[in-house]
């Protein structure tokens, strides 16, 4: 499970001395550990990568922002980041197979067109979970309906 995941590797990151691993580690125990106490529940995997994701979409948009302010050095830290929280993410469908999921799930609900949309979405949502990015499915499918 992830959490045993990140306590093994802090509890590596303290031995090696490894500051900067560690702090980025504490931080996704910490995001994790937050919204456990929020809900009042346990996490599941998926909760957990949920989390993990949003975590990395922040660390995204900051260097976006920084590249776009010159401060390559702030860049650096941020792709560190986003490098450690790769690790603990399912492997992202390439975008053949997110396009074959789409052409799927548009033929089997007879999507016919843009108001088919929020359908289709809702369908690979739950059929792909988290092995594909929101931003890049909305994409294909908005591309897939619009050829119909």
């Amino acid at each position: 499970m992830i959490e045993e995941r990140l306590n093994n590797e802090i509890k590596d990151a303290m031995r090696s001395r490894d500051k900067d691993r560690l702090k980025v580690l504490r931080t996704l125990k910490s995001a994790l550990k937050q919204v456990q106490i929020d809900t009042r529940k346990e996490l599941s995997e998926d909760d957990a990568i949920g989390i993990l994701k949003g975590e990395q979409k922040k660390r995204h948009q900051a260097m976006e922002l920084y590249q776009s302010g010159g401060r390559d050095d702030l860049v650096a830290i941020e792709q560190y980041e986003i490098d450690i929280i790769d690790k603990y993410l399912p492997k992202p469908l390439s975008e053949e197979e997110l396009t074959a999921a789409v052409e799927k799930a548009v033929e089997s609900l007879s999507a016919s067109g843009m108001q088919d949309m929020g359908k289709v979405m809702k369908h690979l949502k739950e059929e792909l979970g988290n092995k594909a990015d929101g931003k890049q499915l909305s994409i294909l499918v908005r591309q897939t309906l619009n050829r119909k």
